[in-house]
């Protein structure tokens, strides 16, 4: 049981039931200053394992939140360390004379070994288990998060490691990832989300890939559901539709894939090449993604969720964030866990319960929508379409 008990319910809503939590374990972040920390290639302060030591049982419920980054390496394993190492990031973790690892983050529990994608990476508990059996997959060396082809091989090794549990990542950008982008890190545990458990509500074929299933799901934000019995098929698949996206422009929808470095955006990056890794001119990338893999039967399922982080002078927080006038309810990054459907809003809240609850019901599902690069009308679908003929 965590050491603080948060409340919880579920609220009706057109996507079906969502899951409303209030934080009472950490205080609210601003995005400005997640990104801020980030650039600095440190951990924003009041992140989940800053605070690890306060929390007795990694297996309770409560709330967490993670991950992003702004640069990376053509081998997509980030950039050279940042100056944030060792003791200083909750995230980083060692391996003791004895052959135990040991982290920070864990909060005094057990950290054990996986090897993805020829790695070993670290996995422990998350001692604010924001639901049953939260885990966090830390990277063996401090680096940014980086979404790219290898972290889908990464992704697939761990479900094949740990069939009974899902496995995800916050997106690597500013604006649209979680609160510690310096060190690269997954989330998973053995839980379905309400994203999870929505159908596609539209089909398109992949060319050369007739053995994955792909669909749009019906859901709020913008997600691409891909199943397939074959790893390997699934992964191309993946890899494809994150490529697409990467390079993605469609004005109609206020979608831009990059912008010259000193326009609005988010954090300053490298453009994506066709491959996922980054090219040498500098720019400020907007698009990237969410991915959620999971087994069902013998099928693996993944989906991905788009993600842009541009902004404009008329919305500095983000065009895909959190609407300026539903920051009395809600104003940090929308990560991993809420874009699949479980709210994690500010303790503030909590002295305003229960009559701020319908006022939370709705905020959050206009939250889910705002974050969605397609909205649900003819601009939406014909960027969907132009997205699809990418494919």
């Amino acid at each position: 049981m965590s050491a603080v008990e948060n409340p919880v319910w579920v609220a009706d809503s057109p996507a079906g039931p969502l899951e409303i939590t209030i934080n009472l374990a950490k205080p609210e972040k601003d995005p400005r200053a997640i990104a801020r920390a980030a650039s600095e290639g440190a951990v924003c302060e009041g992140s989940i394992a800053e605070k690890a030591g306060r929390s007795s049982d990694a297996r309770g419920n409560g709330a967490a939140s993670d991950a992003a980054a702004t640069s990376l390496r053509a081998d997509g394993h980030g950039s050279a360390p940042l100056a944030v190492t060792g003791d200083d990031c909750v995230l980083c973790w060692q391996r003791a004379a004895d052959g135990s690892l040991a982290c920070a983050g864990a909060g005094g529990g057990d950290v054990l070994s996986v090897e993805l994608a020829g790695e070993e990476w670290a996995w422990w508990f998350s001692p604010y288990g924001y639901f049953p059996e939260h885990i966090i997959v830390s990277a063996p060396a401090h680096r940014p998060m980086a979404i790219t082809h290898g972290t889908i091989d990464r992704l697939l090794d761990f479900v094949d490691a740990y069939p009974q549990w899902f496995i995800g990542s916050n997106a690597d950008l500013p604006i649209v990832g979680g609160s510690i982008l310096a060190h690269d890190h997954f989330q998973g545990g053995g839980y379905r989300f309400p994203l999870m458990k929505r159908p596609v509500r539209q089909r398109f074929a992949l060319p050369g890939l007739g053995g994955v299933e792909a669909g749009i799901v019906d859901w709020p934000a913008s997600v691409v559901r891909l199943r397939a019995s074959d790893r390997t098929a699934l992964g191309e698949a993946a890899c494809r539709l994150m490529d697409a996206w990467r390079s993605f422009s469609f004005e109609l929808c206020a979608i831009r894939a990059c912008s010259p470095n000193g326009i609005s955006g988010g954090s300053p990056g490298k453009a994506p090449d066709r491959v996922g890794q980054r090219p040498a001119a500098t720019v400020i990338p907007h698009n990237t993604v969410n991915p959620i893999l999971w087994r069902e039967g013998g099928d693996y399922v993944m989906d991905l969720v788009l993600r842009n982080n541009r902004t404009t002078p008329e919305r500095p927080y983000g065009l895909f964030h959190v609407p300026e006038h539903l920051f009395h309810i809600k104003k940090e990054n929308i990560g991993l866990i809420e874009i699949m459907g479980r709210a994690i809003l500010p303790g503030r809240l909590a002295a305003e319960l229960p009559e701020v609850r319908p006022v939370c019901d709705a905020a959050y599902y206009e939250i889910l929508q705002a974050t969605g690069v397609f909205k649900d009308d003819e601009c939406g679908h014909a960027g969907w379409d132009a997205l699809i003929a990418t494919l």
